[in-house]
């Protein structure tokens, strides 16, 4: 992938964000059109309201129907396209390559790519089969079982992260759908917050150190990837803020200062655009004390450019244990 956001998506300007001002359809509008409209895909999948009408103009995909009032509205079958191209797209290949193919062929290529592969587990594969059938009482069995049995460290490291990879592939694919994915993140942030809420309230107090602040900012929605990270941070022994999702800067910013904060710690997905991450991170870093550490991780593709100065990606869970182990040995020196 290329160092422009824009080169990524093929995105030229827009004239203006009015989707009812954009040149006349190729899709038909009819008053018993339905579809998802332009706002939702981009929100949900990661996509500019621009890209898609460039997509549209460029490359003939995809190609919606017209609401009455002139609204973009696009087919179930098409948002499942989208979402495929855009886990391919995350991967390394070129929109010109990808939206001309049909969705058997991005299927095959997405395999033949490594995106959407996971590696063999049959109790996993029971998990997503519950998640399919909306057995949701028994999957939320099944998640307590496993946690019960594993502990905490081998719950989020071979059950939640592996879970969640699978879950996103299977809803690119559209396989499962947005309410399968929300009830699965309930029930995992549930299990989670039920194993860490003993050793969080052991480590309160205790005057440890680091002390982590933990957040996403305004347009990253999604909590799952954040609390996974509390737990590894809690697990190390850190002292852990968790302020919720999308947090405005100048509350970050004051919750640092109240909190004698050490580091503040982010996730990103794919929903928030490359040069949203890039501004938001260069704003918190010229926000924030030079003494306070940034730590960034998550799925987003963002994260494998050359971040800020003063900002450090965690390419993973794993690893936290050992760069907490790293800023301890740091603060002593």
């Amino acid at each position: 992938m290329t160092n422009s956001s824009q080169q990524d998506f093929d995105v030229e300007p827009a004239s203006d964000d009015s989707d009812a001002s954009d040149p006349a359809p190729r899709g038909v509008a009819a008053s018993g059109v339905t579809g998802i409209g332009i706002g939702a895909i981009a929100q949900e999948i990661g996509l500019t309201k621009d890209t898609l009408r460039v997509w549209e103009r460029r490359y003939g995909f995809p190609l919606p129907m017209r609401s009455p009032g002139g609204e973009r509205l696009y087919p179930q079958e098409q948002v499942t396209k989208l979402r495929l191209v855009k886990r391919l797209l995350d991967a390394g290949h070129r929109p010109s390559k990808v939206l001309a193919q049909p969705v058997d062929m991005l299927q095959h290529l997405a395999e033949s790519s490594g995106v959407g592969q996971d590696a063999p587990d049959a109790e996993l594969d029971h998990l997503i089969s519950l998640l399919r059938r909306s057995a949701y009482e028994e999957f939320r069995f099944w998640v307590l079982k496993r946690a019960t049995r594993d502990g905490l460290e081998r719950f989020v490291l071979d059950v939640a992260a592996p879970l969640a990879a699978r879950v996103g592939n299977a809803w690119a694919a559209g396989t499962l759908q947005v309410y399968h994915e929300h009830l699965f993140s309930e029930a995992i942030q549930s299990t989670m917050r039920t194993l860490m809420r003993p050793l969080g309230d052991a480590l309160r107090g205790r005057g440890g150190r680091p002390r982590v602040l933990l957040t996403t900012l305004s347009g990253e929605g999604h909590g799952l990837g954040i609390l996974m990270a509390e737990a590894m941070f809690t697990l190390s022994e850190c002292e852990c803020i968790q302020l919720g999702l999308q947090t405005p800067l100048h509350d970050v910013v004051d919750a640092v200062a109240a909190h004698n904060i050490d580091i503040v710690a982010l996730s990103f997905t794919a929903v928030l655009p490359a040069q949203a991450i890039a501004n938001g991170l260069t704003d918190l870093r010229n926000l924030l004390p030079s003494h306070v550490r940034i730590w960034v991780g998550g799925s987003s593709p963002a994260l494998r450019r050359k971040l800020n100065d003063g900002v450090v990606h965690i390419a993973g869970l794993t690893p936290i244990d050992e760069i907490v182990a790293d800023w301890r040995q740091s603060a002593v020196l």
